[in-house]
């Protein structure tokens, strides 16, 4: 793989984030690499994993490889640990490296009117806006109509996703290897609302029901709006994934002892 222009996706907030961008910035001009984030051959992020999900967008639109430096807490998605960059680099100029390919999703919103499109790396989020009301939603599984049910919400996840926010909301740990989607509904005011594995290409429809409800829909923590009763998000499995660079580090049972702090 030829590599010409370089992205870099720094935590503005992190010193050593910052400090990391510039040294790779002029290690990088050693070699005649120009780093900007216009139509890049890689994409680097430097920070913890809010620093991927935003690089994963960006490296994600280029469809350019996505390779992550740890300089956050747990870096659960991220390859490289701190002080190892330019290593890491050298080792992908020399082909030395292989690619992991994510599953991402496309999300589409229907406002009533106005529409909405988003790309997730780990997961679609519908939830309440109001602190003291749930909202009721309907649900649909390639057009056939699953449950309505109250609840704090209802969380679409890749199996990237599936550790982040729908573990905590009780939803199952996937391997990043698999090819499904997982359905989890967040606190649902019914006994026997269990989270769902579909196949990648099923596709999930989420209806805002009654009037008077608060909610919004968000994307990796962050890309998202605020849904009017009757609002329908749409979300499927993207027709591209995205590309990840694996060299020697951890593997996804390693990283998810890290992740857990599970010990011996």
């Amino acid at each position: 793989m030829k590599i010409e222009r370089v992205g870099i996706v720094t935590h503005p907030g992190k010193r050593k984030s910052l400090d990391a961008a510039r040294d790779l910035t002029a290690y990088l001009a050693g070699r005649n690499v120009a780093v900007t984030e216009d139509d890049p051959d890689l994409v680097l992020s430097l920070g913890g994993d809010g620093t991927m999900l935003r690089a994963a967008q960006i490296a994600h639109r280029a469809d350019a490889p996505l390779l992550g430096v740890n300089l956050g807490a747990l870096g659960y998605l991220t390859e490289v640990d701190a002080g190892d960059e330019r290593v890491a680099l050298q080792r992908v100029f020399e082909g030395d490296f292989r690619i992991e390919q994510r599953l991402m999703l496309a999300c589409a919103a229907d406002l009533r009117g106005e529409k909405a499109a988003y790309t997730g790396l780990n997961e679609v989020l519908i939830e309440r806006s109001s602190r003291y009301r749930m909202v009721r939603l309907s649900v649909a599984v390639d057009g056939d109509h699953l449950e309505d049910f109250n609840a704090d919400g209802v969380i679409v996840a890749t199996p990237t996703g599936s550790t982040a926010y729908a573990l905590s909301a009780g939803g199952p740990i996937v391997s990043p290897r698999a090819d499904c989607l997982v359905l989890v509904p967040v606190s649902p005011h019914r006994i026997f609302a269990r989270p769902i594995v579909l196949a990648p290409d099923e596709v999930v429809t989420v209806t805002l029901l009654a009037d008077h409800q608060k909610a919004s829909l968000s994307l990796d923590g962050g890309l998202g709006c605020d849904l009017p009763t009757g609002a329908v998000v749409t979300v499927r499995r993207h027709p591209r994934s995205l590309r990840l660079v694996r060299l020697s580090g951890p593997g996804f049972v390693q990283r998810l002892r890290a992740k857990l702090d599970l010990r011996p």
